[in-house]
């Protein structure tokens, strides 16, 4: 409770609509059988509508995140959840199971954008020292709805097989009035051509184009191993191997899979703390190598104690695969980036669609062992591209803590690093000159700002610049005042770096002489120190090299 009341207000809400959005989903799931029995329909009518939830929820995904580009998160995540809850009461109004297919495909396109929305409003308002916690919280909702609802579903499903499907959806109908009411509307100001501009900063990482490619692949992998395991084989296969293979009751297998559930929840929050703590690459590695030990358990062994330690293994797994990787997204992606996160859902929901048709068929003609052991694989291809990635980590409270800088002091006010400036301090402290560009025109520009100045467009990424440049123009202010030394004249300066915009700057190396300060004279960026902040100046080209 201590770390939910820590999060900022939107958050807390996003979790309870979670919560609300999970408790629902879990209702339905006992009373799909039932309807298909009432309809006359098998087992592969029941498989068709799970399966084309998730494949409209795949196939919609980048269309959602451009919608939250365009019109900001909590109009995309209100929409979403009229969309299903609308859907879901037709549907449990529906005559026939075809027309309960189609409206389940329909609420897959809702679900996705919800679910892309409302990450990248978590994602975006996480503060960077807690994010692991931010996440852990925001799954939490998750984790406990998704255990309450099924234990509702069967109740409700009793009385009657429609109740779940309408209780569904006036849950979703409560979430999307939550969302509307105590959500602040996110769409941004025009841009200068009248233009809506784009809903969020989507400044790309403060961080080499090498290091978050591998970052990236790293939690693509990762979701992608966890849709396989966690949202397919879980409720697929490895239920078939309990009961057929060891020859397990029912209850027995119920509750070794319930215990991945307690063990998800119970966790969850000590990975949030730790990814947060001491990075989310070490955090990535446990948790891949405990799901890889998991399934080994079930390919190597055919026992009921090693069930239920493999079952308990894989909760452990999950708690650390639905944080850590989120909180790298994060990092990677200032803050927010709708697109990424449609890249991050639609790999979970491609593992979650095709892990239990592979396993399944695999399982099948070869054997369960097999099943596991390529699962194994899956898991342990993540645990190397989480070995390969670098720390995305950058530790904050409030303010970014930089590292300290190893250049000249230099007296005066201490800069105050807000989200859309953060990559280019943070590029500072690694002696790197950050600025933006447009992906769509080609053109750099400064000062930070989530869209193109010259061509509007939000498609910009932050890149790693030459530091070279021209002095343009100058001052010298012989007198500054304090935090700035009396007695130590600054010289204030407009320069023209060579990828093109503006900056103003301080020039350091150089007599505050206008006889030593010519205009177009070459420069080169360099760094001195300021309290714990690392700041851009500039000297001339030929003192720096």
């Amino acid at each position: 409770m201590k770390r939910f009341r820590t999060l900022p207000p939107e958050l807390r809400v996003c979790t309870l609509i979670s919560f609300v959005v999970a408790l629902g989903f879990g209702v339905v799931a006992p009373a799909l059988p039932l309807l298909a029995d009432m309809f006359g329909a098998g087992n592969t009518a029941v498989g068709a509508a799970i399966s084309a939830f998730a494949v409209f929820r795949l196939a919609t995904a980048v269309v959602n995140s451009r919608f939250v580009q365009r019109f900001g998160e909590r109009r995309v995540i209100a929409w979403g959840l009229w969309l299903q809850g609308a859907t879901m009461v037709v549907a449990g109004l529906a005559p026939n199971f075809t027309l309960l297919i189609a409206l389940r495909a329909v609420g897959g396109m809702g679900s996705s954008a919800f679910t892309i929305a409302a990450m990248a409003l978590v994602l975006r308002l996480a503060p960077p020292d807690s994010r692991g916690n931010a996440v852990s919280v925001y799954q939490t909702g998750f984790m406990l709805g998704a255990i309450a609802g099924p234990g509702i579903g069967g109740v409700l499903a009793d009385v009657n097989a429609r109740f779940p499907f309408l209780f569904y959806g006036v849950a979703l109908f409560v979430a999307a009035g939550i969302s509307h009411f105590m959500l602040t509307p996110s769409r941004p100001a025009e841009q200068p051509d009248g233009r809506p501009a784009p809903a969020e900063n989507r400044s790309a990482p403060a961080l080499s184009r090498g290091v978050y490619l591998r970052a990236f692949v790293a939690i693509l992998v990762a979701s992608f191993g966890t849709g396989w395991l966690f949202y397919g084989m879980r409720n697929s296969v490895i239920p078939m191997f309990g009961n057929n293979e060891l020859g397990g009751s029912g209850t027995f297998v119920g509750l070794a899979m319930l215990s991945t559930a307690v063990t998800q929840l119970v966790f969850v929050p000590a990975f949030g703390q730790w990814a947060d703590a001491r990075g989310r690459r070490p955090a990535m590695i446990t948790a891949g190598l405990t799901g890889t030990v998991a399934v080994g358990l079930l390919a190597v062994t055919s026992s009921e104690a090693a069930f239920v330690a493999s079952m308990v293994l894989l909760g452990l797994a999950g708690a650390g695969l639905s944080t850590t990787p989120a909180s790298v997204l994060a990092d990677i992606s200032g803050h927010s980036r709708a697109r990424n996160v449609a890249w991050f859902s639609m790999a979970s929901d491609a593992g979650a669609i095709i892990g239990p048709l592979v396993v399944g068929a695999i399982a099948d003609v070869l054997s369960f062992e097999a099943a596991f052991l390529l699962t194994t694989l899956i898991l342990g291809i993540g645990v190397v591209g989480s070995l390969a990635m670098r720390e995305t980590l950058s530790r904050s409270s409030g303010t970014p803590l930089l590292p300290p800088a190893k250049g000249n002091a230099m007296p005066g006010p201490a800069p105050a690093p807000t989200p859309e400036t953060l990559p280019f301090w943070e590029g500072a402290a690694n002696k790197e000159l950050r600025i933006q560009r447009c992906v769509s025109c080609a053109r750099h520009y400064f000062y930070p700002r989530p869209f193109c100045p010259r061509c509007g467009s939000g498609d910009v990424e932050w890149t790693t610049v030459s530091g070279d440049a021209r002095l343009l123009s100058y001052v010298i202010n012989y007198r500054p005042l304090p935090p700035f030394d009396p007695g130590t004249p600054v010289i204030v300066a407009l320069v023209e770096l060579a990828e093109g915009p503006h900056m103003m700057t301080n020039i350091v190396g150089v007599e505050p002489d206008p006889e030593k300060l010519e205009l177009d004279m070459p420069l080169k960026v360099t760094f001195v120190e300021r309290e714990n902040f690392t700041l851009p100046v500039f000297a001339a080209a030929k003192a720096v090299a």
